[in-house]
């Protein structure tokens, strides 16, 4: 017993340092703490890496309304709205309103080969390890952001929509102005 205790007290600087060296580690994988992301609050900086590696500042996008959807090619919702997606991508005016695709697929080569086999040509993004979707609350696919030329956040929408609809039009003219509209489209805070 009194060659365990002597061991002990010879040796507990270096357990203790093993045990501080662990919770060191372990602190390191720890999630984020969640952004805050709010309608009518500024919408948080984020940098996206585009499907060839480049990374782009949200910030990049002021002046115009962000269309930001966040999507999986495994998600069927997600497919059955992206030919919408693509559709509004080609009618409005890329001076004020663009639209942009984040996969959280985990391999950008999915993402890819599924905008390319679908026609898909607005630009897309890559959130391979779900960090920038998983801080911003993203839980149910897909969710889209409407962001304003003020960088403030108008509007969240969960859910599979019709961009191309006259009430979704509607929805983006009003975001452009900074305003909320409650035309089509099922939101956060609204009734189905």
């Amino acid at each position: 017993m009194d060659l365990r205790i002597n061991w002990l007290a010879r040796h507990a600087h270096r357990l203790a340092g093993a045990i501080a060296l662990l919770a060191l580690l372990g602190a390191c994988d720890k999630p984020a703490a969640p952004l805050v992301v709010g309608e009518d609050k500024a919408f948080p900086e984020l940098v996206l890496t585009d499907l060839k590696g480049t990374q782009v500042s949200t910030q990049a996008f002021r002046g115009k309304l962000l269309v930001l959807n966040v999507w999986a090619s495994w998600c069927p919702p997600c497919r059955k709205e992206m030919p919408s997606l693509e559709r509004l991508s080609k009618a409005v005016d890329d001076g004020h309103i663009v639209v942009v695709g984040m996969s959280i697929d985990g391999d950008a080569k999915v993402a890819r080969d599924f905008l390319s086999q679908n026609g898909i040509t607005f630009r897309n993004f890559i959130d391979a390890e779900k960090k920038i979707a998983d801080a911003l609350g993203v839980h149910a696919y897909p969710e889209t952001f409407l962001i304003a030329p003020d960088g403030k956040l108008v509007r969240k929408i969960m859910g599979e929509q019709d961009w191309s609809s006259p009430a979704m039009l509607q929805v983006l003219d009003d975001a452009y102005k900074g305003k909320r509209s409650q035309a089509g489209g099922w939101a956060y805070g609204t009734s189905r």
